[in-house]
């Protein structure tokens, strides 16, 4: 069974360029937007990982795009948890059209858990399982 959230995104035209196509460097902005959201929904925040001495920065990003965007198409956001480890967070990124109907791209993001030192750190068992629910 797929571990996922979706949310909701309307193309405003400052995420355009001048041929009124969303620009590239927007979807990591989405994609930032639809893991804090789905963290959101597993009762965690950023705000309390990071209150916890717990952060998630991205180590490796990937963005596929496969058909343009245009000012003010409404989007489906749906982001993936791939795998978790005490170590790692895997996600994987779908953004559609309102329907789910058309794909516009897809990515993949791996977050490390990191101390407010910006060493690694070890995630706890319970903050793995609760991010897995």
């Amino acid at each position: 069974m797929e571990n996922y959230s979706i949310i909701d995104h309307r193309v405003y035209y400052n995420e355009t360029d001048q041929m009124g196509r969303v620009y590239h460097s927007n979807y990591v902005v989405w994609m930032e937007k639809g893991r804090t959201e789905f963290i959101r929904d597993k009762g965690l925040s950023y705000k309390k990982l990071e209150e916890l001495g717990v952060f998630l920065p991205v180590s490796h990003i990937e963005i596929n795009f496969t058909k343009p965007i245009e000012y003010d198409s409404e989007l489906k956001i749906k982001t993936i948890l791939k795998k978790v480890t005490r170590i790692k967070v895997e996600f994987e990124y779908e953004i559609y059209d309102k329907e789910l109907k058309t794909l516009y791209g897809t990515g993949k993001t791996t977050n490390i858990f990191m101390g407010s030192n910006g060493v690694l750190k070890r995630a706890s068992k319970d903050l793995v399982e609760m991010i897995k629910k």
